[in-house]
């Protein structure tokens, strides 16, 4: 039996009857019972926060208690009220409930619904107790977190605010307490708030609750601020938590790491083209003058064996100059510089052809070729690298280059091969085995020009390889 000191009632019913009955269905469930008879004893109190129930005669000898319930909810918050009556209008009960009352009972009153009554309220208290226990100690956490930590309820309205999240957004708790959450978000997300909750409630679908997402937020300057949230739903408490980190700071980091790996990846390109102008200009020069003096020494010698090792020098020379040319193609495509990635893929289709035998049919809309270097030089290697993993592991004999916009900002470029294809679950694997550069470069290269690599195959279909890049990529270069 509980303690009677948790459970006081306050019984207000002026027949004799009436009340010795209820007060003996009080005692056997274990209340202690207050009583009062008339509207006067019942407003003489002072100790209405000792009440966790209080039950009411509609009729008592000096007026009506329900144009008192207003008042007496007041006085008495955390009490629950019942109304016994031996009136049975319709609209005394609609009047009662309307004021939140917890049940109604028309004399005689029914002891077993009655009991039940009783049960569900004391049952209803205790877990209420509990729960603005756990309230208290998740206020408590809340308020010394160091992250911003806001709750909302089901409609929006914030409810919580921690001193974290004052410094974080500008506002302090008395400000934006009560406002829509809404007031935190752009524009754009502001007016659509109210809708993607609803949305959840319905549903139970989100792509907030329950993940971990990167957002931006709108500071009470209107500033924004770049965040990582966490919300979770607590159905229970029937709020929703949201824990609010600031990542200005890590994206500024990445925003400084990004144009550093961007300067290194320029510079590896300077020294490339640095690299096969040395090779051009000087190395080609000394090998052709060498060749030129071998000719001369050849006409000169009467000796059939110097002769043939002559000769034998000058085709290994011819091998050298032929191997500088190509790496000097390679290392930097002069076609890519003078007349564009369109000349340069149809100079490279040419060179697939005669090195690899492989058959590259061209489909490029030359209005959005990029015009850009770092942008041509970063596709141009993404697109050869492709078609040598084509040579090499689809066991195809031709492939399709295709370039054209997709938007008014994006171009996107398709390589595919009708090969003998790959399961995608070993994509980095197969990638990564064909020749130095895995998905993982190819993104890397791309991430650089701000483009996107997708891989599309299944075993005997072939491949196709979609890269897509932006067409504010050509503004990169001058960043």
């Amino acid at each position: 039996m509980p303690d009677r000191k948790i459970f006081p009632v306050l019984l207000v019913e002026p027949d004799p009857e009436s009340r010795l009955e209820i007060m003996q269905i009080l005692s056997t469930e274990g209340f202690q019972v207050d009583t009062a008879e008339t509207i006067d004893e019942l407003m003489n109190r002072e100790n209405w926060s000792d009440y966790f129930l209080i039950i009411l005669e509609h009729e008592l000898p000096d007026g009506r208690t329900d144009e008192l319930l207003p008042r007496i909810q007041q006085l008495a918050k955390d009490a629950e009220l019942i109304i016994i009556t031996s009136l049975s209008e319709v609209q005394n009960m609609i009047l009662a409930f309307r004021n939140e009352i917890a049940d109604y009972f028309i004399k005689p009153v029914d002891d077993e619904l009655f009991r039940k009554t009783l049960h569900r309220i004391r049952t209803q208290r205790v877990v209420s107790s509990k729960l603005r226990q756990t309230q208290a100690q998740l206020n408590a956490i809340v308020e010394t977190a160091i992250e911003a930590v806001i709750t909302i309820n089901r409609r929006g309205i914030i409810q919580s605010f921690n001193p974290a999240a004052e410094k974080m957004f500008g506002y302090t708790a008395g400000e934006i307490t009560g406002q829509n959450v809404s007031l935190l978000t752009p524009p754009p997300v502001r007016e659509n708030h109210d809708h993607y909750i609803s949305q959840y409630l319905e549903t139970g679908i989100s792509n907030i609750v329950g993940a971990r997402r990167e957002l931006q937020a709108c500071h009470r300057d209107g500033t924004l601020i770049p965040i990582e949230l966490s919300v979770t739903d607590l159905p229970l408490f029937e709020i929703f938590a949201g824990i609010i980190v600031d990542i200005s700071e890590r994206k500024q980091a990445e925003q400084k790491q990004a144009e550093l790996t961007r300067a290194v990846a320029v510079a590896a390109q300077r020294e490339r083209r640095q690299l096969a102008n040395i090779l051009h200009d000087h190395l080609q020069q000394l090998l052709v003058g060498v060749r030129i003096h071998l000719g001369i020494a050849r006409k000169g010698t009467t000796s059939e064996s110097v002769g043939e090792t002559l000769a034998r020098a000058d085709e290994l020379l011819n091998q050298s100059i032929e191997v500088t040319r190509s790496l000097t193609a390679e290392l930097n495509p002069v076609v890519l510089h003078e007349e564009g990635l369109a000349m340069a893929l149809e100079w490279l289709a040419h060179n697939m052809l005669e090195r690899y035998n492989l058959t590259v049919t061209l489909d490029l809309d030359q209005t959005v070729s990029p015009q850009a270097e770092l942008t041509k030089i970063v596709l141009y290697e993404c697109i050869r690298e492709i078609l040598f993993n084509v040579v090499k592991h689809s066991q195809a004999t031709q492939a399709h280059v295709s370039m054209h916009s997709v938007s008014d900002q994006e171009v996107e470029i398709i390589v595919s091969d009708e090969g003998i294809g790959f399961d995608p679950q070993q994509l980095e694997t197969h990638l990564s085995e064909a020749g130095g550069m895995g998905l993982s470069n190819i993104e890397f290269r791309l991430s650089l020009i701000k483009g996107q690599f997708r891989l599309e195959s299944a075993v005997g279909k072939g491949t196709v390889a979609h890269i897509i890049v932006s067409m504010d990529a050509d503004n990169l270069d001058s960043q």
